[in-house]
C-alpha cells in the first residue's frame, strides 16, 4: 500500500469565549473529636512547649540576616491515626507561617493499602507570632458552638499532636540512607531562595562545603551539602531556609556482563559501505560516558568537534565502554543488519557526545547539574537534537516522587514553552552482576519490588522500557514480546502518579541457568553494536541502555523526516505508533481475568509496557487504512479577572473526516487512537508541601464528541459556561476511558468500535486544569502553552481511501489549506 506524508496542521482550534471546568477539587472534613476541650488543651501544652525554647533559635537566625518577621522554628503536625491531616487554609503560605513538606507514613507493621493505618505529617515552619495566633484560635476553636467555623478548626480537629520538627522528619528519602554517623556525609539539602543569604551566611558560619553549583527553580534551590548531621541540625535551626532534605547523587551508567568475546568479521568493510547523514542533519545527542569516536563505524557521524565533557577536566572519550555502546544503537540499531548486508547503508541523523558519568574520576557532579550543563554546551551550536539518556540518577527517590534530577529535565525539557527539547530516557534496570546474577523470580511478577529509577518519571521525559523478540534457543526467560529481564517498572508506584515506561525498545534475553534459579544475558540475543576497544570494534549492549537509544535513534529518524514538528509532537508520534505484542496482551487478559476490569487491567500492562515498541512504518507514513493527522495548537490555560486568577480557554478542533470512507465500511470495526502532549514547567517545591497537583505549570486533558451526542453536549461535558439539552450518549469503546486517562503530560487512549459509529465524532476538545501558574503571586497566569494531538484511524479494509478523502477535504477548504504544515 501506498506511502503517504502525514497530514499535519497548525493552529486550526477554536477558542471558547468562557471557560469553567467542571472538575472540582473535594477534601472531606475529618471525623468528630468527641472531646473537643480536652483534645484542645494536649495541643495548647505542646504549642506553649514550641514557644519556650524560641528565643534562642531567633537570636541565631538574627546574626545570620534572617529577618525578623521570617525568624522562628519549625514545627511538625502529627494526624490522627487513619485520619487526612486537614490542610486546605493552613497549607497556604502566610506572613507567619510556611508549610515545608507533607508526608504519610505507616503505623508499624501497617499494611499501605489500609488507609487506617496510615498518619499524615506537616512540616511548617511557624514565627512566634504564629505559634501565639494558633494558641489564639484554639480557643475558638474549643467554644464554637454553630456557624463558620474559626480559622485552623479542622487543621486542629485532624491533628493529634504538634512538635519540633527533627532531622528525620525532614529526610524524604529511604530511612535507612539517613546518614547517622559523626562523619561528614552527601546531603542534598532544598532551601528557600527568599533566605538564600541567611543561609549561605549559616553555612559559612558552621563551616560546611559544598560541592558543585545551585540548581534553582521556582522559589526552591538545590545543593549537594557536605557536612555532619550536627551541622545539617544546626544549619536547620539559624537559616529558617531549608525545606527538605535528601541522599546525593551523580549519573551512573549500567554494569553490563554480557561479553562478545570473538572478533566480528567484515566491520571495516562495512564501514566503507557507510554513507554518513547530510551537513546539519538532525544528532542524537548522548549524555552517556562518552564516545570512543576512532570506531570506524562512528568516525564519519561523530567529528570531534561534538564530543564534549560536562566538566571541562574530563576526557571526552570513552573511559567505560558504555557510551560507544549506546552510540551504535543511536546511529545503526542492531548492527546485524549493518554488518550482514552488502549494499551502502545511508544515514539520515548523525551523532554528539557530553560526557555526564565519568567513572574514574572520585569528585563526583551532581546529576541535576551534569544534565544542565550537558544541554547549555551542545546547544551552543544550532542543530536538531534529540537528546539520549541511558544512565540513571542512582540513589534518587525509585517511588515516583519527583526528584531534583527529574525536576531538571523537566525543566530542561519545557525551556521556555518554545524552544521545547525531547528527552530519551531509561527506566532503569534491576541490579544484577557476575557475582549476582538476576533472580527468576523477579520476571514472575514483572519486577515489581524495582521501581523506574529517576529521572524517568520526569513529565516531559520519553520513557523508555526494554522488550525483546530476541529468542534464538530454549531456556531463554523472556517470551517474544515479553518484558526484557531486567527492565524495571511501575506497579508498585501510588495511583496519582503517572504510569511509566512510556514505550518499550529490544533489551535483549537472558538464559537461565543450571538450576533455574538465576539467568545471564544471553549473547547471542543481545543487541549487537559498536565497541571502544577498536581491537574489537563490535560488541553486544542491551537491557533499558539499548532500548533508550533505539528510541532516541527513530525519534530523530521522525526529526529528519518531519522537521518542523515539535519535539511535543515526535513524542505524541512515537506513542501514536506503538502497539501492544500478543504477550503483552496477554497480561491484560490476564489481569481481566483476576476481576480487574479492561481499563483498570490496561493500566497494569502501561506499567509494564507503556504503549509497546513503537512500528516505524506507522512512525513514519500514513495509507489508504491507517490515516494520521497531527494537529499543533495553543492555548491559554489560565486568565486574570480582576484581581482573581480563573480557569482561561478551552479549544475544539472539527477534524477533517472520512466520512464517506467511514459510511462504506458501515459496522466493520475500526479503531481510533488518540494522543495528546505538551511539556509542563514543573515546581518540586509544591509537590514537597503536599499539593501534588501543582507540581505542573498547567494541565490539560482531552475528549471527542460522542456518537449520538449534539456538539453543545460536548463541550458541556468539557465547559459549565456551555449551555445544552440534557441527555447524550455515554461513555463506551475507550480503553482508558476520561477518568483514567488523564495522568501525566502524554495522555493516550484507544477507541474501538463500528465504522458508522465514528462517523460524526469529528469534534474533539482540550481543556486546561489546575498547577501552579494560577497562583496570582508567580505572575504567569497570563502565558499560552503549546500542545500536540495526534489522531490516527485504522481500519481492517478499505474501499474509500480513509487517507484521499481526508486530504481531499483539507485542500478544498481555504482555512484548513492555510493551515497544513508542508515541510
Amino acid at each position: 500500500m501506498a506511502r503517504r506524508k502525514h497530514i499535519h496542521l497548525r493552529a486550526i482550534g477554536a477558542a471558547s469565549s468562557s471557560f469553567s471546568s467542571p472538575d472540582r477539587a473535594f477534601t472531606q472534613e475529618p471525623p468528630v473529636v468527641q472531646n473537643r476541650r480536652r483534645h484542645a488543651e494536649t495541643i495548647r501544652r505542646e504549642l506553649r512547649s514550641l514557644v519556650s525554647g524560641i528565643e534562642s533559635l531567633t537570636a541565631a537566625q538574627e546574626r545570620h540576616g534572617v529577618p525578623e518577621d521570617s525568624r522562628g522554628r519549625a514545627v511538625t503536625v502529627r494526624s490522627r491515626p487513619g485520619v487526612q491531616l486537614y490542610l486546605p487554609d493552613a497549607g497556604l503560605a502566610t506572613r507567619d507561617r510556611a508549610l515545608l513538606g507533607v508526608r504519610r507514613r505507616w503505623t508499624a507493621d501497617g499494611d499501605r493499602s489500609r488507609s487506617n493505618q496510615a498518619v499524615d505529617e506537616a512540616r511548617f515552619f511557624v514565627t512566634e507570632r504564629g505559634i501565639e495566633n494558633m494558641l489564639a484560635n484554639l480557643d475558638d476553636y474549643v467554644d464554637w458552638r454553630t456557624g463558620r467555623r474559626p480559622r485552623n478548626f479542622f487543621l486542629f480537629e485532624s491533628a493529634d499532636g504538634f512538635h519540633g520538627s527533627t532531622v528525620e522528619e525532614y529526610w524524604t528519602d529511604d530511612e535507612a540512607k539517613l546518614p547517622t554517623a559523626t562523619a561528614s556525609a552527601e546531603w542534598e539539602i532544598w532551601t528557600r531562595r527568599s533566605l538564600e543569604g541567611a543561609f549561605v551566611a549559616a553555612a559559612d558560619d558552621i563551616g560546611v562545603d559544598f560541592e558543585g553549583g545551585v540548581t534553582r527553580f521556582v522559589d526552591v534551590d538545590v545543593r549537594t551539602l557536605i557536612g555532619t548531621r550536627s551541622d545539617v541540625e544546626r544549619l536547620i535551626e539559624e537559616s529558617a531556609a531549608v525545606v527538605e532534605l535528601r541522599g546525593a547523587s551523580s549519573f551512573v551508567s549500567p554494569e553490563e556482563t554480557a561479553v562478545l568475546r570473538d572478533r566480528v568479521a567484515g566491520v571495516e568493510e562495512a564501514a566503507a559501505r557507510v554513507r554518513p547523514a547530510r551537513r546539519g542533519a538532525p544528532v542524537v545527542t548522548l549524555l552517556d560516558t562518552g564516545v570512543n569516536r576512532r570506531n570506524p563505524l562512528l568516525r564519519q557521524s561523530l567529528p570531534a568537534s561534538r564530543c564534549h565533557a560536562a566538566r571541562p577536566e574530563w576526557d571526552v572519550n570513552d573511559a567505560d565502554g558504555h557510551g560507544t555502546k549506546m552510540a551504535g544503537v543511536a546511529l545503526y540499531g542492531d548492527l546485524d543488519d549493518v554488518l550482514n548486508g552488502i549494499e551502502e547503508t545511508e544515514l539520515e541523523i548523525a551523532l554528539e557526545s557530553v560526557v555526564v558519568s565519568a567513572p574514574r574520576d572520585p569528585r563526583r557532579l551532581p546529576a541535576r547539574e551534569a544534565l544542565a550543563a550537558a544541554i547549555e554546551l551542545v546547544e551552543r551550536t544550532s542543530l536538531p537534537r534529540v537528546f539520549c539518556l541511558a544512565a540513571t540518577a542512582v540513589g534518587e527517590a525509585e517511588d515516583g516522587r519527583p526528584t531534583s534530577t527529574s525536576a531538571t529535565l523537566d525543566a530542561l525539557a519545557y525551556a521556555d514553552g518554545t524552544a521545547t527539547r525531547l528527552v530519551c530516557t531509561a527506566v532503569g534496570n534491576v541490579q544484577t552482576s557476575a557475582i549476582r546474577p538476576y533472580r527468576v523470580s523477579h520476571y514472575a511478577t514483572h519486577n515489581v519490588d524495582h521501581g523506574v529509577q529517576s529521572p524517568a518519571q520526569a513529565l516531559n521525559a520519553l520513557s523508555v522500557g526494554a522488550a525483546t523478540n530476541k529468542c534464538s534457543t530454549a531456556n531463554l526467560l523472556a517470551p517474544p514480546g515479553g518484558l526484557a529481564p531486567t527492565s524495571r517498572t511501575t506497579q508498585a508506584w501510588q495511583v496519582s502518579h503517572p504510569r511509566k515506561p512510556d514505550i518499550v525498545m529490544e533489551g535483549g534475553n537472558h538464559f537461565i541457568d543450571v538450576g533455574g534459579r538465576t539467568s545471564i544475558p544471553h549473547v547471542p540475543d543481545m543487541v549487537r553494536t559498536t565497541s571502544r576497544d577498536l581491537a574489537r570494534l563490535v560488541t553486544v549492549t542491551g537491557e533499558t541502555s539499548a532500548a533508550t537509544a533505539a528510541a532516541a535513534r527513530l525519534a530523530c529518524r521522525a526529526r529528519a523526516r518531519y522537521p518542523s514538528m515539535r519535539a511535543e509532537t515526535i513524542r505524541a508520534l512515537m506513542v501514536n505508533s506503538a502497539r501492544w505484542t500478543e504477550e503483552m496482551e496477554r497480561l491484560l487478559v490476564f489481569h481481566v481475568g483476576r476481576g480487574l476490569s479492561e481499563a483498570k487491567a490496561a493500566g497494569q500492562v502501561l506499567k509494564c509496557f507503556g504503549w509497546g515498541i513503537p512500528d516505524e512504518e506507522r512512525l513514519f507514513w500514513s495509507a489508504d487504512d491507517a490515516l494520521t493527522m497531527v494537529v499543533e495548537d495553543t492555548l491559554r490555560p489560565f486568565m486574570l479577572t480582576g484581581t482573581y486568577v480563573r480557569m482561561g480557554q478551552m479549544k475544539s478542533f472539527r477534524l477533517p473526516w472520512p466520512d464517506q470512507a467511514l459510511e462504506a465500511l458501515g459496522a466493520t470495526p475500526i479503531e481510533m487512537r488518540c494522543t495528546l502532549s505538551y511539556f509542563i514547567e514543573p515546581d518540586p517545591g509544591e509537590f514537597t508541601a503536599g499539593r501534588r497537583e501543582l507540581y505542573a505549570s498547567h494541565r490539560l486533558k482531552f475528549d471527542l464528541k460522542r456518537h449520538g451526542e449534539t456538539d453543545d453536549q460536548a463541550l458541556a461535558r468539557f465547559n459549565n459556561d456551555v449551555e445544552a439539552e440534557p441527555g447524550g450518549a455515554g461513555e463506551i469503546g475507550w480503553l482508558l476511558g476520561s477518568r483514567l486517562r488523564t495522568r501525566g503530560s502524554l495522555q493516550q487512549d484507544v477507541w474501538k468500535g463500528r465504522a458508522y459509529q465514528l462517523r460524526d465524532r469529528n469534534l474533539l476538545m482540550v481543556a486546561p486544569n489546575r498547577g501552579w501558574w494560577a497562583r496570582r503571586a508567580r505572575g504567569k497566569y497570563d502565558r499560552d502553552v503549546h500542545f500536540s494531538l495526534v489522531v490516527t484511524i485504522t481500519s481492517p479494509e478499505v474501499q474509500t481511501s480513509l487517507y484521499t478523502e481526508v486530504l481531499t477535504q483539507v485542500e478544498a477548504d481555504v482555512p484548513l489549506a492555510a493551515a497544513i504544515v508542508t515541510a
